[in-house]
């Protein structure tokens, strides 16, 4: 291993970094901005107590001298994984203490698989276990460096990843995980040579994980046994490759806007893409909407070959057929010209959420379906003539009143309950209902095929109740004994 003197100032370095995200600039004279603190954040530490993150917190620990208002956390996942868990836990908590930053630590249970999926299940529980400590705009701090980016791009690129790949890791970016939360890796452009160097400098003491050392592990196989080569040959060569990850992130930035741009005309009602207008574009171009509708979904991408087969066999089926295309995150599917995604879903039919009050308030809808918005709801004429459009509206006119039915025109207004009448939210609606501005009773499989509800969504779309009786699908109709010019609104987000 080739070991080069830095001679970094590795606190300045972290504090020019961090202070822009934690201060806000303000106007003194005409042509002189001044840094003043923010409003208090939080600022969340993942915290393994290895080298990179122990050095973390050691910057952090100043850092918070110099800014006390934030709420600072280092959270440390056990894994259970290793017989020392239990001692780098110990390690973690006594020197998180001896910094003054408060700890906690959360225990997982994996589900041990491949050595690649292990790695790859180990880093998701990892996020959802800290995401649970997250609170209000915040900051995820993690400690990879240099070093690690240069093995990040190379095993993209030994998976034939494209620029969304080979952008590797960035510095800084929203965490899908939590709202109002940004991950921020501070120490991004520094090789880890200074990390060691200030580490022996401060005689910090950290863990060692004894799986660093196991060159089965592809990462590790790059880090002892391929890098140390390309660096005597080529010393600048980790500078080298995070200048092409950060162009290919351009490229990736672009490529998004492109496909935001598409998606505007592409989207349909739960997420699908109209196949009609997807066929309108190039093929190059299609799969770009493709791959950036399924990452605003947080699923994986699937492969240029899945992407072929997609078109061809779901796509391109006979008008008549039903066709499906399994991957690795679910169903291709087809129906009435929309082409959707279908992930696994729970059983619904039987879940009943009763309201204990019709005061205004959100309501997480299971299986991750979204949030159901009730507030108390008085009609100007100009909302009245607005709701009249959506309940009296065909399906065919509530389709084309924007780009997604349900998330965009969500809401329904009803009446408020009677005395004694029970409130409650089902997903499986069965027998007749009798929409407004329709001419008489149709059932409920009969609407659902004229709003085109895919089957498979059906038991998705939220329905409230009164007694035994259906007020509303939300998003879709208002029944007609129920339509009100003021009462209580429901509003769908998905």
């Amino acid at each position: 291993m080739i070991i080069v003197a830095t001679n970094i100032d590795l606190f300045s370095t972290f504090q020019h970094y961090l202070q822009p995200l934690t201060t806000a600039k303000i106007q003194t004279t005409a042509i002189h901005k001044e840094a003043m603190p923010k409003a208090p954040l939080q600022i969340v530490l993942a915290y393994s107590g290895g080298l990179d993150s122990h050095v973390l917190l050691h910057l952090l620990s100043r850092y918070k001298e110099l800014y006390p208002q934030h709420d600072y956390l280092a959270v440390h996942v056990h894994h259970g994984l290793s017989a020392n868990a239990d001692t780098w836990l110990a390690h973690c908590q006594l020197t998180a203490a001896a910094l003054g930053i408060h700890f906690v630590a959360e225990k997982v249970i994996l589900n041990v698989g491949s050595r690649e999926s292990l790695e790859a299940k180990a880093r998701s529980a990892r996020y959802q276990a800290i995401a649970k400590h997250l609170k209000g705009e915040s900051l995820l701090l993690l400690g990879q460096h240099l070093d690690d980016q240069l093995e990040t791009f190379l095993l993209q690129l030994k998976r034939g990843a494209g620029v969304k790949g080979l952008s590797a890791m960035a510095a800084q970016m929203p965490f899908a995980l939590q709202a109002n939360c940004q991950i921020v890796r501070p120490l991004l452009t520094l090789p880890q040579q200074s990390l060691v160097d200030y580490a022996t400098d401060r005689q910090l003491s950290w863990v060692e994980d004894e799986s660093n050392n196991d060159s089965s592990y592809d990462r590790n196989f790059l880090r002892h046994q391929v890098i140390p080569s390309l660096k005597q040959r080529w010393p600048g060569i980790a500078n080298a490759v995070h200048r092409s990850a950060e162009l290919c992130a351009e490229q990736q930035a672009l490529a998004d806007e492109i496909a935001q741009l598409d998606l505007v005309t592409c989207e349909y009602s739960f997420s699908g893409l109209k196949i009609v207008e997807l066929a309108k574009l190039s093929k190059i171009r299609r799969n770009n909407v493709i791959r950036f509708w399924l990452a605003s979904q947080l699923l994986s991408m699937p492969s240029r070959h899945h992407l072929d087969k997609l078109w061809l066999e779901v796509v391109n089926a006979a008008d008549d057929a039903n066709p499906q295309l399994s991957w690795q995150a679910g169903l291709f599917r087809r129906y009435q010209g929309v082409l959707y995604h279908q992930r696994k879903y729970a059983a619904l039919k039987d879940v009943v959420i009763a309201l204990e009050h019709t005061y205004s308030q959100c309501i997480a809808l299971p299986d991750d379906i979204g949030y159901l918005y009730l507030h108390s709801y008085q009609q100007s004429h100009l909302q009245h003539q607005q709701q009249n459009q959506l309940q009296e509206s065909t399906p065919d006119k509530a389709q084309n009143m924007g780009k997604n039915t349900l998330q965009h025109t969500s809401s329904c207004c009803v009446r408020t309950p009677l005395a004694g009448e029970k409130v409650t939210i089902r997903f499986r609606g069965e027998g007749k209902c009798h929409p407004v501005g329709r001419s008489g009773s149709r059932s409920m499989k009969k609407l659902y095929q004229e709003y085109q509800v895919a089957p498979w969504l059906r038991d998705r779309i939220p329905l409230v109740y009164y007694d035994d009786k259906l007020v509303c699908a939300v998003g879709l109709w208002v029944c007609k004994d129920y339509a009100a010019q003021q009462g209580l609104c429901w509003c769908l987000s998905l």
